[in-house]
């Protein structure tokens, strides 16, 4: 006797860019294992990069779409890292309001065994129109909910909400896991699910760079500060002082309300006149060839970073990583067994790092072989959906909350 999939309808209203939350989802809804669980469903933007890349996809063109997505007023409101006027916490608050009743609509037409959001405005939309209906609602959390990337009234707003609405939270590191609890969040309703990507589209697809080859130093993801590229060029400029061998690549673009930084990157390499040594690459939707163009990964991030996808790409490729020790990258990376920490910040750590590095291949052979066992042992796409199914299976057997 066949047992009846799960339907699960997942939420992303992002509608002009694929984020971080948005390529995790498509990877997951990808992974045989996602379709052998659950019957899925999404809600999203209409002619979105999501919408568009789930069509195209023959693995997720089948499922079933509805449009979902915000009013300027919210859409465009960034809340990570930035304060709120009081006039735009109001336009979000509405918008919130009719998002969750048309959210609402589509769950009563469907009846998902399930919600899973993938955003903070999700999740108080989504979270609340499940509620109503007495839905499981699952928030995907790829943010620290702390000071450094939320504003005091948010945080308090989400903690209440999620202690209303929610019946389990997804956070993508420990770390997180531990924000949330600090912000009074239940414990046990709090689950982590580490990231995973699959291994298939991150094998190298490049040759091996020649012996001897100068080798080329890169960071990788949104320009914005807290993800440190001015760090990056920072380290570039004492190395290249020092005459030290290498060129270095800022990987990545910026969205509009971080243009104003992107401009001042350009104008520190004009003004150094470093244009020979530093170059900017725009995002590739092949990021395993983008990465295995480097030699090395630098991560530079000043703020505790959430998880680090692009830690496990790097490592999936195979080029080493050189990581700032904070936030959930110590979940990933072992140091000086599949990478290596130094402490978040410290310039002169990453260039010790980073001459260790040129100077013993023997090194480089070791952490990139460590760090393929590590990926495929840990940080699959198909873990991770074998970790939802655990969540979803537990939700629904014993009831919302």
């Amino acid at each position: 006797m066949s047992v009846r999939r799960k339907r699960i309808l997942f939420v992303d209203h992002v509608s002009k860019v694929l984020g971080g939350a948005e390529v995790n989802l498509l990877e997951l809804l990808a992974a045989s294992a996602a379709s052998a669980h659950w019957e899925s469903q999404v809600a999203c933007a209409p002619d979105s990069p999501l919408e568009i890349a789930l069509r195209s996809n023959p693995a997720s063109s089948a499922i079933p779409l509805h449009p979902h997505q915000f009013a300027p007023a919210l859409n465009e409101l960034r809340i990570v890292g930035r304060g709120l006027h009081l006039r735009a916490k109001l336009r979000g608050w509405r918008e919130v309001g009719r998002s969750t009743t048309r959210l609402r609509e589509i769950l009563q037409r469907i009846r998902p065994d399930a919600v899973i959001s993938c955003t903070n405005k999700d999740h108080f939309a989504a979270g609340s129109a499940a509620h109503a209906l007495d839905i499981p609602s699952i928030w995907w959390n790829n943010d620290i909910l702390s000071a450094d990337f939320f504003p005091w009234p948010v945080r308090a707003a989400f903690s209440l909400r999620a202690r209303r609405t929610a019946t389990r939270l997804a956070p993508v590191s420990e770390y997180c896991r531990a924000a949330l609890i600090r912000a009074a969040i239940p414990a046990d309703r709090c689950v982590t699910v580490h990231n995973g990507i699959p291994l298939d589209r991150y094998r190298s697809p490049n040759p091996p760079r020649p012996a001897g080859a100068e080798p080329v130093f890169g960071i990788a993801g949104r320009i914005t500060p807290w993800k440190g590229q001015r760090l990056f060029l920072e380290i570039a400029a004492e190395w290249i002082r020092r005459g030290l061998p290498g060129r270095f690549v800022l990987l990545g673009r910026a969205f509009n309300e971080d243009a104003p930084f992107d401009a001042s990157l350009r104008e520190f390499i004009r003004t150094r006149g470093l244009e020979g040594r530093i170059h900017f690459l725009e995002f590739q939707s092949n990021m395993a060839a983008a990465l295995a163009s480097m030699d090395v990964l630098l991560h530079c991030s000043t703020r505790p970073e959430p998880f680090g996808r692009v830690l496990i790409e790097a490592m999936a490729v195979g080029i080493p990583v050189l990581a700032a020790r904070a936030g959930g990258v110590p979940e990933i990376i072992t140091d000086d067994v599949d990478g290596l920490l130094v402490a978040s910040g410290d310039r002169n750590a990453y260039l010790t790092a980073m001459q260790r590095l040129i100077r013993e291949p023997g090194l480089i052979a070791r952490l990139v072989a460590a760090a393929h066992g590590t990926v495929a042992r840990r940080f699959t796409a198909d873990r991770v959906a074998g970790d939802f199914a655990r969540l979803v299976d537990s939700v629904v057997a014993f009831g919302q909350h």
